[in-house]
């Protein structure tokens, strides 16, 4: 199995307890689950897009580990052959060498596919000031503008995706107007 479907993901991470249980060619083996802890945001961002915000679904499966070090997750995934989990690619990226990644829908996880949000599971990061704060605490303005300035740089050093030009110029304006005092 190298392909799945979005409804074949929530049925893993969720009621299913075997492989089989999912589509009866895989094999009729237990499902080993390792997951980040409820306080992640790549948790709740897979069970809003994939189990439609039902937390007790996940939580509720058997053979579940959470954990909030993605480290213990490789370990977990890599350690058994019927395990599956989820996890930043970049912890992916650093272990691809003993790790499979899985499609879904067909679509790989690739700069071009995670760019292009047409990965289902592809999501942004936010970052949120005012104009207030910036102006009443300046290190948060200056580390705004460094982190707008250097992001892409930093990020493919980590092994994450590049944020669109776009976006980015859209973040430096959104900036930029918010020190000018346009913006509250």
């Amino acid at each position: 199995m190298h392909d799945v479907t979005l409804e074949e993901l929530a049925l893993i991470f969720g009621r299913a307890d075997r492989w089989s249980d999912v589509d009866p060619s895989w094999p009729d083996e237990e499902i080993k689950r390792f997951i980040p802890g409820t306080d992640s945001g790549t948790f709740d961002y897979f069970v809003e897009r994939v189990l439609s915000d039902d937390k007790e679904t996940i939580l509720a499966a058997n053979n579940t580990q959470l954990s909030e070090d993605d480290n213990v997750l490789v370990r977990g995934v890599r350690g058994n052959r019927y395990a599956v989990g989820f996890f930043g690619y970049a912890y992916y990226a650093e272990n691809s060498n003993v790790l499979d990644v899985l499609s879904i829908e067909g679509i790989e996880p690739s700069a071009a596919t995670v760019g292009s949000a047409t990965y289902p599971l592809a999501r942004p990061i936010f970052m949120y000031s005012s104009a207030n704060i910036m102006k009443e605490k300046p290190q948060v303005a200056a580390f705004i503008a460094y982190y707008l300035t250097y992001v892409n740089e930093e990020i493919r050093d980590v092994g994450y995706f590049p944020a669109g030009e776009s976006d980015l110029d859209k973040a430096k304006m959104s900036w930029m107007t918010a020190m000018s005092g346009r913006l509250k």
